[in-house]
């Protein structure tokens, strides 16, 4: 696993793959899709909603360095992206390529 050993009652566990997956499609899986077919809208797959969810969270972190740059008179293109936390490689490429920035 990816993940280090740190869920259960004494966070001292590997991430449960099949665990996880089964939550999630019991949990917001089922309420998203709830929702779409209310709406008339297609059903996601349990893939489709994850990516969904990181497309939102890059968006998040997006707009704010959109609006601080661009308010100051910048482009961000024309800036590289610092990124930084344990989850930051994840999601530099994407919100780079989203502002334009070739560097990162």
């Amino acid at each position: 696993s990816l993940f280090p050993q740190i869920f259960g009652k004494n966070e001292d566990q590997p991430l449960d793959l099949d665990e996880a997956k089964k939550v999630f499609e019991q949990t917001l899986l089922q309420e998203l899709n709830d929702h779409l077919r209310a709406t008339g809208q297609a059903e996601k797959t349990l893939e489709e909603a994850a990516s969904g969810f990181i497309e939102i969270a890059n968006e998040t972190m997006c707009r704010p360095i959109r609006e601080l740059t661009q308010a100051k008179g910048h482009d961000p293109a024309n800036h590289a992206l610092a990124c930084f936390g344990g989850a930051g490689g994840q999601h530099a490429c994407e919100i780079a390529r989203s502002l334009g920035m070739k560097r990162v």
